[in-house]
């Protein structure tokens, strides 16, 4: 599965450069995870930008959401990653979920290069 984090994520729902390739991934049926935390950005940005919560949830109900745990959170306190909050946490659960995350899809430069350092290979890859 590729773990999908919102920078990504959005791009199915906001006219921009990368959005047909994100709709196509969604179209084909491409494997997504992510953090519960997903859900949160997701309806925000379709707040903020008067997309319909209802794409929002369409889209959410393609991927296969994990809980934080209290572990997740501890490692990502532990891991002194250097990323925003909600980056840090969405590695963090990344980190958790192991093998079964075969790469990780951002537009977030920093996000990838720190999943990198961790063996995750991360990109806008579509």
């Amino acid at each position: 599965m590729i773990y999908l984090d919102t920078s990504a994520a959005a791009k199915a729902l906001i006219d921009e450069d990368g959005s047909a390739a994100m709709r196509q991934a969604f179209a084909d049926g491409t494997g997504f995870v992510s953090s519960r935390l997903l859900a949160v950005e997701l309806h925000a940005v379709a707040d903020r930008r008067a997309i319909s919560t209802e794409a929002a949830q369409e889209l959410l109900d393609r991927v296969a959401l994990v809980s934080l745990s209290d572990d997740t959170l501890a490692r990502a306190v532990e891991l002194h990653l250097g990323l925003r909050t909600l980056a840090a946490l969405h590695l963090a659960t990344a980190l958790e979920i192991g093998d079964a995350v075969e790469s990780l899809l951002t537009f977030d430069l920093e996000f990838a290069a720190a999943a990198q350092r961790f063996g995750i290979d991360a990109g806008p890859r579509v």
